[in-house]
């Protein structure tokens, strides 16, 4: 990719960061999957061993699919030419050749976590999966969704200050405080929806909503929330092949039996029942204001992060 072309909102790159490609539990030992970013078609296996590999899915041969070729104790071999290419790439094997060719397969590093297969878009990842700070907590990890518009669009929809009031009807009791670091853009929130209804519904009638919501490389967001309830989600989006982005959502909650799951759902439910309609439908125009701080200072992350 061209280096001085923008990452930011391109519906032709993916900057390098982390990206969820499916459930762990649905991919078993020896076999392959294949996992779509945005014009790249990558393959994830698990070897024999139980460890997660991804690689590139075109053959360095001549382009052939690696998702329709096999697992074997060196790696994935080639359905077309039968080559083998090891965790590291490398070819390790190749029919009709005495020694193996010189050939090299892109691979990405992986992890996994909270039942995701994750993988980063680059040699070697530039930060690490966000986690809670301590304690014990369980995990629930909803179903995929699809929205229309670019997945930057959607993980900086929370770094958005300005439409908690105007879209969500809330107040802030105190001004919200924006920080950015190297990989991340952060904003720290204070303050209560204006309905009754949903002050009901989040816990809110008598306590501030008080969380924090940070935007982690170019694929991640992560919502760290205080009161009235504690707990921790994770959103994730990735582009798909039309333009649009496949998000993940983790709910973290504390290892203890309460109510406040209930609430947690209930609280993110206030602060994102209408922002679905309008991300949905948006056509993006790249003009910020003065008071778009926080999605300039995203912007200017996720090009510096550059795509892979």
């Amino acid at each position: 990719m061209n280096a001085r072309m923008p990452v930011f909102a391109n519906p032709r790159a993916a900057a390098r960061s982390w990206y969820p490609a499916g459930r762990s539990r649905s991919l078993r030992r020896g076999r392959i999957r294949a996992f779509d970013l945005a014009d790249r078609r990558i393959a994830v296996y698990r070897d024999r061993e139980g460890v997660v590999h991804a690689v590139d899915a075109r053959c360095p041969h001549l382009g052939a699919d690696l998702v329709l070729g096999r697992v074997e104790d060196e790696g994935i071999r080639c359905a077309f030419h039968g080559w083998c290419f090891g965790p590291d790439g490398g070819c390790r094997d190749a029919p009709g050749h005495p020694a193996p060719p010189r050939r090299r397969a892109r691979v990405y590093p992986c992890q996994e976590r909270w039942g995701l297969v994750w993988v980063f878009n680059a040699p070697a990842p530039l930060f690490d999966l966000p986690a809670p700070d301590s304690g014990r907590w369980w995990s629930l990890t909803l179903p995929a969704q699809r929205i229309g518009c670019h997945p930057h669009l959607v993980l900086a929809n929370g770094l958005d200050v300005a439409h908690y009031e105007t879209l969500h009807d809330m107040t802030f009791t105190e001004p919200p405080r924006l920080s950015v670091g190297a990989h991340d853009v952060a904003v720290t929130m204070r303050g209560r929806p204006r309905s009754a209804f949903w002050k009901l519904i989040s816990g809110t009638a008598r306590r501030d909503i008080v969380a924090r919501f940070t935007t982690i490389g170019g694929s991640l967001a992560w919502t760290s929330v205080e009161a009235p309830v504690r707990f921790h989600v994770l959103f994730s989006g990735r582009l798909d092949r039309g333009g649009g982005c496949v998000t993940r959502t983790v709910f973290l909650f504390p290892r203890r039996l309460s109510v406040d799951p209930v609430r947690a759902v209930g609280l993110m439910a206030m602060l994102l029942h209408d922002d679905r309609r309008v991300l949905d439908t948006m056509d993006f125009r790249p003009d910020f204001s003065d008071a778009d701080e926080p999605l300039r200072a995203f912007a200017r992350v996720v090009n510096e992060l550059g795509a892979w």
